[in-house]
């Protein structure tokens, strides 16, 4: 967990963070399977021909990897590797 999730909180709600965040693991592993299905279909339209078309091409493959960038920092906040592993 990363310790953000308990920076600024006091050591009760810290406790009380803690719990509820590995108490909902089977739902934050289905979230993480959602971003990353996310993700695979943002890389996939990137890669399209279709998005050659675009005039603006290079700030939407900006925009693509921006979306992907920041759904693989939510994945970040989600995962617990010392649960997961």
């Amino acid at each position: 967990m990363k310790t953000s999730w308990t920076q600024g909180l006091s050591p009760e709600q810290a406790i009380e963070i803690k719990k509820d965040f590995k108490g909902c693991f089977p739902t934050r592993k289905r979230l993480v399977k959602l971003l990353e299905d996310k993700i695979v279909i943002s890389q996939k339209a990137s890669l399209s021909k279709d998005a050659y078309s675009y005039p603006n091409w290079s700030f939407l493959q900006a925009d693509n990897i921006g979306y992907q960038r920041a759904l693989n920092d939510v994945i970040s906040l989600i995962l617990d590797d010392s649960v997961e592993k």
